[in-house]
């Protein structure tokens, strides 16, 4: 009998997590692979709610956990997380090291895949956004791949224009869908129930990250959005931002909002709670990628803020606004009137079908025994 594969998973954000989530447990019944998960980054954080429990409560197939520090130092946070997958990859020698998106932790798991001559795979390269440390980094991550697992077309083509060989490059779609693709959500009313929400009001997620690279002061990047919603009769579900620079400015001032009853406050949601309450909500407000990506499946409204997606695909469900209060608040109005509510139905998503975590699967297997994986040349 063949000795299985090892795949080392790495994952450092709730929201990515969620993404790997239908891959990983797609690979644990594989007969030819073997999923193990470097866990790191904010799950790892007691202020972000420690979100690494949640995937112990998943029994996921732990390798390894890597703390970071709690204070905001993006470096050394990126130097401790190259130093722990440095370790565990001694230790595990996977076959292959497979990543997402463009977070920190995703970086060094290519920076070390590069420096000890293992292939990497990256899901979601080729993607743009906006003026973010993101967009450096996920660019980065390409050029250190060596199979690439494209959202869309239109991501494929740029990883082709980056010089990557087109062996090597697949469009997959976004991994998020499959989670909704899959899902049998709960009730509005007994999602009300578990958490406290009035079911008779309108319900506005929010999920508002900072972007340290737009020429605004953090204060001035959340600030008129919660004006905003503080005079709107709904009520208002806020998740914590991620743990970027301007993170703890943005917490701050959230918890501002605690003494207003129709304000619920999380730190992290396991992925089933929040894909149910966005099923039910009828607006997703911030700059979330969740605003751009899994939105477009439910149809929801979404006003995204500022530019940190200002560059992603998107469907006709999403409404860009910039900072003002003026502008947020013309656009919520926007989202929420019934004629645009109208025009979000059968709404085409550009990032597939919901089957992209098959379609990784296939390709992994097909290509993790690849000698020549490793070999890279540019196409220029």
């Amino acid at each position: 009998m063949n000795k299985k594969k090892k795949i080392l998973i790495i994952t450092g954000s709730r929201a990515e997590y969620g993404l790997l989530k239908p891959i990983i447990k797609g690979l644990m019944k594989n007969k030819k692979i073997e999923p193990h998960l470097l866990v790191t980054g904010m799950h790892t954080l007691k202020k972000f709610g420690f979100s690494v429990n949640e995937i112990i409560q998943d029994k996921m197939p732990i390798k390894a956990v890597v703390k970071i520090l709690e204070k905001n130092d993006m470096l050394i946070s990126l130097t401790k997380e190259i130093l722990g997958i440095r370790k565990c990859c001694s230790s595990l020698k996977p076959d292959l090291i497979l990543v997402l998106g463009d977070r920190d932790e995703a970086f060094a798991g290519a920076i070390v895949g590069g420096h000890m001559r293992i292939p990497v795979a990256h899901i979601h390269g080729g993607d743009v956004t906006g003026f973010v440390v993101d967009e450096y980094i996920r660019h980065s991550i390409t050029k250190f791949s060596h199979l690439h697992f494209a959202a869309s077309k239109k991501s494929f083509d740029r990883i082709i224009r980056l010089g990557e060989e087109r062996w090597r490059v697949f469009v997959c779609g976004a991994p998020g869908i499959d989670s909704i693709r899959q899902g049998n959500f709960a009730s509005k009313n007994s999602i009300a129930k578990k958490f406290g929400f009035d079911k008779n009001k309108k319900w506005l997620l929010i999920i508002h990250h900072p972007a340290p690279l737009d020429q605004i002061i953090f204060l001035r990047q959340i600030r008129p959005l919660l004006e905003c919603v503080k005079n709107i009769d709904a009520e208002k579900i806020i998740i914590y931002p991620n743990s970027d620079t301007g993170s703890n400015i943005f917490i701050k001032e959230i918890h501002t909002c605690k003494k207003n009853n129709n304000f619920h406050i999380y730190k992290n949601l396991p992925k089933n709670d929040f894909l149910n309450i966005m099923n039910s909500a009828d607006a997703l407000l911030g700059n979330s990628s969740a605003g751009i990506i899994e939105s477009g499946y439910f149809n929801l409204p979404t006003v995204n803020i500022g530019n940190r997606q200002k560059n992603r695909e998107r469907g006709r469900n999403v409404i860009d606004s910039d900072y003002k209060k003026n502008t947020i608040k013309k656009a919520i109005a926007r989202a929420l009137s019934p004629q645009f509510k109208k025009n979000c139905k059968n709404m085409k998503s550009p990032y597939g079908n919901g089957h992209a975590s098959e379609k990784i699967i296939k390709i992994l297997e097909k290509h993790i025994d690849n000698k020549k994986l490793f070999l890279k040349k540019l196409t220029f």
